[in-house]
């Protein structure tokens, strides 16, 4: 008891003068903000359009380039090694992940130039940071997986097979991890999402850079689907996860669809829900 009163007291003190610490310097770094996120191999023309309906803005969607493998993503702080740091290696395959949540959902609503935006390949930066770390750690990958979606896509065919295939590969290339590691990586994504929210969406909650905005939803999609994946029968860590999906939950709300013109969301939501995620994780 003592030590869950201790939690909620971290949690509605330091984590809420954290989220107005990060909510005053969001913008940080917004050069670009993944690791090893380079613009897809096929990127269409006009993606900022859909089908018969009007056009979002999609400028600024290629990411800078240049940036050091040693960085994570979005906020310019020097990263651990996926080969040896499991919190690392879990953000990073749920960010591919992320990437792919997006790209799924606009698939299926037609909006095909802005889901190939989302669509990794073998040969994108953030895949290959991440086969060392396969190497080191005995992993197989998921490029052919890619490889075969990717291909499925650009045909315009159907991608359901495909994309399950990928979702499994990615699962099971996890490595073995505790509740905790799990937590640190999802606070990681889901910073790693209010930096894109960041460079998406402007001070007047206009979206103005569809591909961001888009992509700080598939991460919170994808640190979801991390935190769901986590089953435990210690309270302590019952109690953490709880409360990360609650803050994601709450995150979520910032989004109101992935092709919208307009959002009342902030920043500042995302990056408290990441502190909060995080002191969670390090009460355990």
């Amino acid at each position: 008891m003592a030590r869950k009163l201790k939690l909620l007291t971290g949690l509605s003190t330091v984590a809420l003068t954290g989220a107005l610490v990060l909510s005053g310097c969001g913008a940080e770094g917004e050069g670009e903000s993944e690791a090893g996120h380079a613009t897809p191999d096929v990127t269409a023309q006009g993606e900022g359009e859909t089908e018969g309906e009007g056009a979002v803005s999609a400028e600024g969607e290629g990411e800078s380039e240049g940036e050091g493998e040693g960085e994570s993503e979005g906020s310019g702080v020097v990263a651990g090694d996926p080969a040896t740091d499991d919190v690392e290696y879990i953000k990073r395959l749920g960010l591919v992940r992320g990437h792919l949540l997006s790209f799924m959902e606009l698939y299926r609503t037609g909006n095909y130039d802005m889901a190939l935006s989302h669509a990794k390949h073998p040969e994108s930066e953030l895949y290959t940071g991440l086969v060392p770390a396969f190497q080191v750690r005995s992993k197989a990958g998921f490029a052919n997986e890619l490889e075969e979606l990717s291909q499925a896509a650009i045909a315009r065919g159907d991608v359901e097979v495909s994309f399950e295939r990928v979702m499994t590969a990615i699962i099971t290339n996890m490595p073995k991890h505790d509740s905790k590691t799990a937590l640190l990586a999802v606070s990681q994504m889901v910073s790693t999402a209010a930096d894109e929210f960041t460079i998406g969406v402007s001070e007047d909650g206009s979206i103005v850079n569809a591909h961001e905005y888009q992509d700080a939803h598939g991460f919170l999609m994808s640190a979801r689907e991390v935190l769901a994946s986590e089953d435990t029968n210690d309270i302590n860590a019952a109690e953490a996860i709880a409360i990360a999906h609650e803050q994601l939950d709450a995150a979520l709300l910032s989004f109101d669809g992935l092709v919208v013109q307009s959002t009342e969301g902030k920043a500042s939501t995302l990056y408290g829900a990441a502190s909060r995620i995080e002191i969670a994780a390090l009460g355990l």
